[in-house]
C-alpha cells in the first residue's frame, strides 16, 4: 500500500473510533434487558435459519451480553466474546419500537474494524456455525 492509502485507512479508523466512542458513551449498562432477549431471538442476517443467540452459543469460551442507551438515544446491545487471547465485541443497534436492528460497531482485540473488514469478519461466524453443524452454506 502506498503512503496515501495508509493515511486514508488511518483517517477512517480514527473517524470510526470517534463514532464508536460516541455510541459507547452510554448512560446505564444492564445485563438483563428485553433488548438483549430481542436480539438473541432475531434471525442471523446472513442465514435466516439461525438465530443470533445460536451463532454465538459455543463460539466463544466466555461471552457477556449487555444493554445500554447511548448518549444519542440509541438502544445498543453489546456482546463481548473471548477465546484464548482474542476478544471480539459486537454492537447491535435496535429500533425504538423493536421493528428491526442493525449491526453497529465490531471490534477485534480492541481494534475497531472498518466496514470493509467488518462484514467479512461477521459473515465468517456463519461459516463457522455451519461447519460445526456439518452443513455447508453456498455462496459464503
Amino acid at each position: 500500500m502506498t503512503l496515501g492509502q495508509h493515511l486514508r485507512v488511518l483517517i477512517c479508523v480514527v473517524i470510526m473510533g470517534c463514532i464508536v466512542g460516541f455510541v459507547l458513551n452510554g448512560k446505564e449498562i444492564e445485563t438483563n434487558s428485553p433488548y438483549i432477549d430481542y436480539i438473541k431471538a432475531q434471525q442471523w442476517p446472513f442465514n435466516e435459519d439461525v438465530l443470533i443467540a445460536e451463532i454465538f452459543d459455543g463460539h466463544y469460551e466466555l461471552s457477556y451480553w449487555e444493554y445500554f442507551t447511548a448518549r444519542n438515544g440509541q438502544h445498543v446491545v453489546q456482546l463481548t466474546g473471548t477465546n484464548d487471547e482474542q476478544q471480539d465485541i459486537y454492537q447491535f443497534v435496535i429500533e425504538e419500537d423493536y421493528t428491526g436492528f442493525k449491526i453497529g460497531a465490531v471490534k477485534q482485540n480492541n481494534i475497531l474494524l472498518p466496514p470493509e473488514q467488518k462484514w467479512p469478519f461477521v459473515k465468517m461466524l456463519t461459516n463457522k456455525k455451519a461447519s460445526k453443524s456439518g452443513e455447508f452454506l453456498a455462496g459464503n
